[in-house]
């Protein structure tokens, strides 16, 4: 079967150079980081390009406040006006710089240390940094954070090997809360007013609210890919995608890769799951109504896709070749209402095509 093309719904398209490591929405702004070291930024009511910047690369992540946005970048981490693209400040690290989180008034920044003697990462860090760039305290830890999540004053980081579970982090240092069944943590999602949600490589799904665990639940493989919404979703190793009891507790399998879902914008007035899957280097992206689990919309992309962001009625995809799309809940609905034949004879035309990439909302 044919299926239109995630550019067809996307109310346009952009690019930075290399792999698309990072998007990130706010404050109708667009922000975006490469492999390659480019970071980037869009105005998204005009889809206009602010600024953009290059530095040695690869970009890991990013968080950003009002007027701030901050990114972690090779063992660096960068202040930059959001409104100029200005860079206020750099600070280089000692480690790779991996998470990045804005709480309390300081930026919070993880590190680590790959030992290729053992494969694995032998050391960890985290830094607290004020505003100015300078760094108030640094706190080691025994091998890599896999998560960073702000949650009611303090962060909650996700952990791997040797010390499997979760720490939490606060201007007095970590705390290490003890878990009946301590797995390696690969990845998490949540936080501010909403549970912390971590997955583990047994395919352990753990909540944690008030810095405590609340439920520990099991999917059947390794968690790839998380977030929540009222309850988790997450994607695993082994292609299927399973939610919590608070969807109903339903399982789907894609039949491939999931770097990524992102709860987003939907064909109705309820939330959808995004959820790309990738074979052979193309991706299929189902858009799943959490309500079931039914598989609403499938379109097709022709690379990868390794990143996504989503909030309020917009979703974003950055995809391995650096392309970058965007996709508003209205726009969707708009096109998915029109003829398949019509939206089949606009993907034959790349003519057409890179002139879409161009119009607001087409």
């Amino acid at each position: 079967m044919t299926l239109a093309s995630l550019e067809s719904y996307s109310s346009y398209v952009r690019e930075v150079d290399g792999e698309c490591v990072f998007v990130r929405i706010a404050s109708n702004l667009l922000f975006s980081g490469s492999r390659s070291g480019e970071v980037a930024c869009w105005d998204i009511p005009s889809g206009m390009e602010m600024w953009r910047l290059s530095f040695e690369g690869p970009c890991s992540d990013s968080d950003c406040d009002d007027e701030v946005f901050f990114c972690t970048e090779s063992d660096n981490i960068h202040a930059i006006a959001t409104g100029s693209g200005d860079v206020i400040w750099s600070l280089k690290l000692e480690g790779s710089s991996d998470f990045v989180r804005v709480s309390n008034g300081f930026v919070w920044v993880t590190t680590s240390v790959y030992n290729f003697e053992i494969q694995d990462y032998s050391e960890g860090a985290v830094w607290q940094i004020d505003f100015e760039g300078g760094v108030r305290n640094k706190w080691e830890n025994p091998g890599r954070a896999w998560s960073l999540s702000d949650q009611g004053g303090k962060l909650v980081m996700g952990l791997s090997r040797p010390r499997s579970g979760y720490a939490l982090v606060s201007d007095s240092g970590l705390d290490y809360p003890e878990l009946e069944q301590p797995q390696p943590v690969t990845i998490g999602n949540g936080g501010g007013d909403e549970p912390v949600v971590l997955g583990h490589s047994n395919g352990m799904v753990t909540e944690v609210v008030d810095h405590r665990v609340e439920s520990v639940s099991q999917v059947e493989s390794s968690v790839r890919a998380i977030d929540y919404f009222g309850g988790w979703v997450v994607g695993m190793d082994s292609g299927g995608v399973s939610s919590s009891e608070y969807f109903g507790s339903w399982s789907i399998n894609l039949n491939g890769v999931i770097d990524v879902l992102c709860f987003g914008p939907s064909l109705d007035s309820d939330k959808g799951i995004w959820v790309p899957s990738s074979r052979d280097g193309e991706s299929v992206i189902s858009l799943i109504n959490p309500k079931g689990g039914v598989v609403e919309m499938e379109i097709s992309h022709h690379s990868r896709i390794v990143s996504a962001f989503g909030v309020e009625e917009m979703i974003c995809f950055g995809d391995d070749a650096g392309c970058i799309c965007i996709v508003e809940g209205d726009v969707l609905r708009r096109r998915f209402s029109r003829p398949v034949e019509e939206i089949a004879e606009e993907d034959s035309n790349s003519e057409l095509r890179r002139k879409i990439r161009g119009l607001r909302g087409g």
